[in-house]
């Protein structure tokens, strides 16, 4: 079975690190490029990914739509800022956070936790 596996992420090296660790066969990644709030909604309800990959910056957008589609869907963080852990607390769910740079090996452990 493949991971469906939703990406967003606008800085390039950081996108070329992410595909480098999820280019295996067992992964259908699906790239969405910056999108409105409605639009990202939609496509999480259309594609019920089973993983999201993303900057922190889309952290209160996929939340809320969570709660629209009732399903909880694990996570991975990734900011630049050195504290991003400590911003971005939520309790209950299968959530990592990552601070880039990362090594690859740290990536593919995280997401083998969250799944």
């Amino acid at each position: 079975m493949k991971i469906k596996t939703l990406l967003l992420q606008d800085h390039p090296a950081c996108t070329e690190l992410i595909n480098r660790s999820i280019k295996a066969p067992e992964y259908d990644v699906f790239r969405l490029p910056p999108s409105s709030y409605d639009e990202l909604s939609m496509f999480i309800f259309t594609y019920q990914p089973d993983l999201i990959i993303c900057e922190e910056s889309y952290q209160s957008m996929i939340l809320n739509t969570e709660k629209k589609i009732k399903k909880t869907i694990p996570i991975v963080f990734i900011g630049t800022s050195k504290n991003l852990s400590g911003q971005l607390k939520i309790n209950n769910r299968s959530t990592a956070y990552l601070t880039y740079p990362f090594k690859e090996e740290v990536l593919k452990a995280m997401i083998n936790l969250l799944i």
